[in-house]
């Protein structure tokens, strides 16, 4: 239902946002209404727009109800307190508090008339008096609280936590000491309830916890924690392409499936591979050499019935299309190829989601000099004691350079990650100071102040891991000596401990990098680094890219992976070679970083690992 164009007086334009002297209330350009961030998300939390009138829509977060004093119990006895202070009953409010069938009228002019309702007529005694709702829509931490009178709607509808509102009121100075509130709408029409069934909601309570928020991630950012968390995430994504649109970088599609195994051969069944859905007119999920033969038999009928009739070309082209395919497809089970391999095969050769896209990326940076790509990458992880690190999908920002080395990938990435986190802190601080005050240690905010404002620390491998070794206060689990991958508490106590800001660590041995890592003089390192902060880890990784073709499939071969699996990508070796860099974010990591969330899965929609994929 729409309000008539007569009862908003309030403006549609939007550039009074956010100026605590305007008396304007910004009207979202798409429907008819007022986002909350236009009034309580003002500096001045909307002490500007009282008198304003307004049509304001939202979810329920909490309630509370004053009750009136019926009409019946006569002069409130000085001995007796009332539930609630309140005003006392309008004509409606007698009538539907004793009057069954006018009751019954009203709730079936609301649309929410309950079963028991129209079953008996022995429902609860709708409420009578005032609901005082708090409702949020998405766009800012704060919740706007609404009043609204029982003449207006039934009460047990509108403070159900997580029934859907359209009101239309007045906003009006909150009297009294509620230091949360400034102002509050008083509500004059009810324009649209989403009822819920409180019984039936998984996240009626409003202080639900991690885990049963987590597995309802269809209804989590109806939360406060999720969806301040979902507008970060969108604040980095907008200042991605901010910073590399603005730097003189080109957007590039990267492709999500992928028939490359770019990992080292140990780690290719980390992959997550494609497969075709067969039906049951199919032969079910598994193709056997019968079902092959039976088919074959089948169509060849089917085509010589077809040529004898004459009557029907393009069926009799379709059935010997389909022969073809069986035929084709016999000689690959005759061949030794399994059943199940072959009807995997839709590419014709093994597929994959793909676990990075550092090689196409590179092939359009070889062509377009600067460019990026925002993509998800997969990855089957196993079963693992980080599981609050782990996700099966993530997103990642991907660069790359031509003409640059090593440092100046290390330079975009500091300047990128330093871009990031101010942006974020300075246009989402409301969230980041909610968000931190849900979290242990020191505020968001002062973190990412430290990381911004002070130079990074840089040290090669070497000089890490003889630091860790010499570490005599802190003993650490994991093994470590030189060649060994640093583990994430051997991070951690560079990072958190001993220099208290970012730590870069460049210059690794080959067998920790990938084979396109470019080979340094030693023969024994690659030109490689990774980003370190501190209470995450590592967010950010990078490599300049071999060039040199017969060191590259060198690399390729000691890998062991198939040189001729990359010919395409050694193409853009043997013609016109140039040296080149990049380096990878991973979006999740930095979310954490900004946020202070703890867990992984809090910092993406719709997480998905090992054995949860729920919608």
């Amino acid at each position: 239902m729409a309000a008539s164009s007569s009862s908003t007086s309030f403006s549609s334009s939007s550039s009074h946002e956010g100026d605590a002297g305007s008396s304007y209330i910004e009207c979202f350009k798409y429907s008819r209404r007022a986002t909350l961030r236009s009034v309580v998300g003002r500096p001045d939390g909307g002490a500007g727009l009282v008198g304003e009138r307004a049509v304001v829509g939202g979810w329920v977060r909490s309630s509370a109800v004053v009750r009136a004093r019926r009409a019946a119990a006569g002069p409130a006895s000085p001995s007796r307190k009332p539930e609630v202070e309140a005003t006392g009953l309008t004509c409606t409010e007698v009538l539907m508090s004793r009057v069954p069938l006018i009751r019954c009228i009203a709730r079936l002019m609301a649309g929410g008339i309950t079963a028991a309702a129209s079953a008996g007529g022995s429902a609860r005694r709708p409420a009578v008096g005032t609901a005082l709702v708090r409702i949020n829509d998405g766009s800012c931490v704060a919740d706007l609280q609404i009043v609204v009178d029982s003449a207006l709607w039934p009460l047990d509808q509108i403070t159900a936590t997580g029934a859907c509102v359209l009101v239309e009121g007045k906003i009006e100075q909150v009297e009294g000491t509620l230091p949360q509130y400034v102002v509050q709408m008083k509500v004059e029409k009810i324009l649209h309830i989403g009822p819920v069934d409180s019984e039936k909601y998984p996240l009626s309570n409003a202080h639900s916890s991690p885990d049963l928020v987590r597995g309802y991630p269809h209804l989590a950012a109806r939360t406060a924690t999720v969806a301040s968390t979902a507008r970060v995430r969108s604040e980095l994504v907008h200042a991605v392409h901010a910073f590399f649109q603005s730097n003189g970088f080109f957007h590039v599609n990267t492709p999500t499936i992928t028939t490359t195994t770019a990992t080292s051969a140990g780690n290719r069944g980390k992959m997550l591979r494609l497969t075709r859905l067969f039906s049951k007119s199919d032969n079910g999920n598994r193709i056997t050499p019968e079902a092959v033969r039976a088919a074959i038999k089948e169509k060849t009928k089917q085509v010589e019935a077809l040529k004898r009739s004459e009557s029907n070309r393009e069926a009799l082209e379709a059935a010997e299309q389909d022969l073809q395919r069986a035929n084709a497809l016999s000689r690959q089970l005759k061949q030794g190829a399994s059943a199940e391999s072959s009807q995997d095969e839709f590419f014709h050769r093994p597929a994959y989601l793909t676990p990075c896209h550092t090689l196409h990326l590179e092939t359009y940076a070889c062509a377009l000099s600067s460019v990026y790509t925002f993509s998800p990458v997969f990855q089957a992880e196993s079963e693992s004691l980080d599981s609050d690190r782990s996700l099966a999908e993530r997103w990642t920002v991907d660069v790359e350079l031509a003409f640059a080395e090593l440092e100046d990938a290390i330079s975009c990435a500091d300047d990128c990650v330093k871009s990031l986190c101010s942006t974020v802190s300075k246009d989402c601080s409301d969230e980041l100071k909610f968000l931190s005050s849900n979290q242990a240690g020191d505020a968001t905010s002062s973190v990412i102040e430290a990381a911004v404002s002070s130079p990074w620390q840089k040290i090669k491998y070497t000089e890490a891991v003889n630091t860790l070794l010499q570490v005599t206060d802190k003993t650490f689990e994991s093994k470590l000596e030189l060649g060994m991958p640093l583990s994430r508490e051997h991070l951690s106590y560079l990072a958190d401990d001993l220099y208290k800001k970012p730590v870069i660590i460049y210059d690794y041995p080959k067998q920790l990098k990938p084979f396109y890592a470019r080979l340094k003089e030693d023969l024994k390192t690659v030109s490689a680094f990774d980003l370190v902060v501190p209470k995450v880890g590592i967010v950010a990784c990078g490599a300049q890219k071999e060039e040199r073709m017969d060191n590259l499939t060198s690399r390729i071969e000691e890998s062991g992976l198939q040189v001729e699996q990359l010919e395409w990508y050694l193409d853009t070796r043997r013609h016109g070679t140039v040296k080149h860099s990049g380096f990878s974010i991973d979006l999740e990591s930095l979310i954490l970083f900004v946020t202070g969330l703890k867990d992984v899965r809090d910092a993406i929609p719709f997480h998905r690992t090992k054995g949860h994929a729920k919608c």
